[in-house]
């Protein structure tokens, strides 16, 4: 297949999987289909990206930015499920079971306001203009040719490689690490993984490979960072209800494991190092070409 009509039918992949997830997470907004949403919403976003690259239109940033602010939505409620569930994996004293309660109407409200977020308008609005540019992108596939597609990718991916070195670097000078700069490599890599996925069709199954292990030291990472977060709201909370004492236990075992983590983080940055190395691009052969796959419906938005 030819390398544009993989990038067209990729477009479409992307658009396709946010579609159905939307509708799950609409329905239930469970932590399983609100991760999904935000993993797909983080794809059809880098999907974005090469997109205008290559089209040279300006207005596919405001069309990334409309994405980014239904990931920013459900940030919260992301957050509340995590510390949930890492909580009813740690020994709990009597106290703890006060704080669960809190955090379980938190997840309540939260998912209230996201079902009311993910409304079928919406979505609809999205739909008209991923339909837009897949419309724009079927029409100007015809005109790619590979060596086209191979800059725009070393483009991309020159960007988020060197966002990601930057963000290694200060990584490096701090010691002890610190929560920004842990949280600033650790958005610089999951971007960069999302770019790397999107540009498989061009890359290769190299691609796929290198993005399974920016995956598993960026969960590292998150991991890391949750703990952090999940004891700064244990420690207000108790300050507030007078049970500083009571959750001692509870803050020493979240601080264990983050050390854990940390030592795993920066035990392995050599590893990182060689994932902020260029990722492979060697040019490739054009294949028998056939039929774009079609552009996504205005259906699509239904559901």
């Amino acid at each position: 297949m030819k390398r544009a009509d993989e990038l067209v039918s990729s477009f479409n992949r992307s658009w396709k999987r946010f579609s159905g997830t939307w509708k799950k997470a609409r329905a239930d907004a469970s932590e399983k289909s609100v991760h999904d949403l935000r993993v797909n919403t983080r794809r059809i976003i880098a999907t974005l990206e090469l997109a205008r690259v290559l089209s040279n239109r300006g207005d596919i940033a405001k069309v990334q930015r409309r994405f980014k602010k239904v990931l920013k939505s459900m940030g919260p409620l992301r957050d509340v499920q995590v510390q949930l569930d890492t909580v009813s994996r740690l020994r709990q004293g009597g106290a703890i079971g006060a704080f669960i309660r809190r955090l379980k109407r938190r997840e309540s409200e939260e998912i209230h306001r996201i079902q009311n977020a993910l409304k079928r308008g919406r979505k609809r609005r999205l739909a008209e203009e991923v339909n837009q540019l897949g419309t724009e992108i079927g029409r100007l596939h015809e005109s790619l040719d590979g060596e086209r597609i191979q800059r725009s990718v070393n483009r991309v991916l020159s960007v988020r490689q060197n966002d990601l070195s930057k963000a290694k670097r200060r990584f490096d000078r701090v010691s002890p690490c610190n929560d920004e700069t842990l949280h600033v490599i650790r958005i610089a890599l999951k971007k960069l993984r999302y770019v790397v996925e999107a540009m498989e069709p061009v890359l290769g199954p190299s691609a796929k490979t290198q993005a399974r292990r920016m995956h598993a030291f960026q969960q590292l990472m998150g991991e890391c960072r949750d703990l952090e977060i999940l004891r700064t709201e244990l420690e207000n909370w108790a300050k507030k209800k007078g049970k500083t004492i009571a959750i001692v236990p509870m803050l020493e075992q979240l601080h264990e494991r983050r050390e854990v983590l940390l030592k795993k983080i920066i035990e392995s940055s050599d590893k990182l190092q060689r994932i902020v190395d260029p990722v492979s691009r060697q040019p490739f052969a054009e294949k028998t070409q056939v039929a774009a796959a079609p552009v996504p419906t205005r259906s699509a938005a239904g559901g």
